[in-house]
């Protein structure tokens, strides 16, 4: 395997390598430049002479590795159109975005020539309305589901977490639940036997922390004891005052009314969730609102039917 110094020169020339030093030996890096693009690189001789087929410029071979994967634009336009898209701007190459109007949803998109080779769907509009329509509940099977919870649909079908308007077959009472909330086993808000009862009597009631210097507005069930109150208490909360209703719905009522007149006029929330676990959105600072305010406001308050959707801002 040895060799001489021009019989090695020979084998580096005939590679398109002009050698720069003195020959090293088989093993060695040897700095030469490459005679067809002027690169500098340093070859093993051995690379070029044994039974490897390994380019002897890198950067010769990559692009002459490119220009093998290179494909004519036309055929590669003619693709993209086959797959439903129209190219916007010259085809570059396998791997750099080509800005294409896709026919499917007309919105503008940039997948790769090599994603669409590859099998991709190359819009992402498109990927996911498909994703929606295979997940899409049939609206009789969605019917059928509220009908064996004990509901009776009031109005088409949309989806399983849109609110949908309902009467129980049992009270006959309308409610609003979600398609998702009834499948987890949830049904008529009104006939339920755990949490706040929105049809029986209930309180609105005030509540005040002397350490935080906070003061709260909140609602529980007239007929229950061990209720959201004595969980207060328990976390140092001092009862101030409180107003039966006749029902859970009216008692909502006259929170939801009081928060918005008082978020309205600029009163944030006061405490965290760290500092009040269970409630603290309901929360003000006591020397802007004092609780004396908050039991005034309450005993104004007219009682009217609960708005249609609930609070969600606070």
């Amino acid at each position: 395997m040895r060799h001489d110094a021009e019989t090695a020169a020979a084998v580096m020339r005939e590679a398109g390598l002009e050698p720069l030093e003195p020959y090293p030996g088989t093993a060695f890096p040897w700095k030469s430049r490459c005679a067809k693009c002027g690169s500098i690189v340093s070859p093993r001789l051995g690379s070029l002479t044994g039974q490897s087929r390994r380019p002897a410029c890198k950067r010769c071979a990559d692009r002459a590795n490119g220009e093998a994967q290179r494909h004519d634009e036309d055929l590669a336009v003619a693709e993209m159109r086959e797959h439903g898209f129209e190219p916007q701007e010259p085809y570059r190459g396998v791997k750099y975005p080509w800005r294409c109007l896709c026919h499917g949803c007309g919105t503008i998109t940039s997948p790769t020539f090599g994603s669409i080779l590859a099998g991709q769907s190359g819009c992402r509009r498109c990927a996911d309305l498909r994703a929606g329509a295979a997940r899409r509940e049939d609206p009789e099977r969605a019917a059928a589901s509220m009908l064996e919870a004990g509901l009776e649909p009031l109005e088409p079908y949309t989806t399983t977490m849109t609110p949908w308007r309902c009467r129980c077959t049992t009270c006959g009472r309308t409610s609003t639940p979600t398609l998702a909330k009834i499948r987890s086993g949830r049904g008529c808000k009104y006939c339920a036997r755990f949490g706040f009862d929105r049809a029986a009597p209930a309180r609105v009631y005030v509540v005040t922390h002397a350490q935080h210097g906070a003061v709260k507005i909140g609602v529980a069930g007239a007929l229950q004891r061990n209720d959201r109150i004595a969980q207060h208490r328990r976390l140092g909360w001092t009862l101030f005052y409180e107003h039966h209703v006749p029902t859970g719905d009216d008692a909502l009522s006259v929170e939801q009314t009081i928060l918005r007149r008082l978020r309205a006029a600029g009163h944030g929330v006061f405490l965290t969730a760290v500092q009040m676990p269970n409630g603290w959105t309901e929360t003000f600072d006591a020397t802007r609102v004092t609780a004396a305010q908050l039991r005034d406001a309450i005993r104004e308050h007219q009682i009217t039917p609960a708005p249609s959707e609930p609070l969600t801002l606070f």
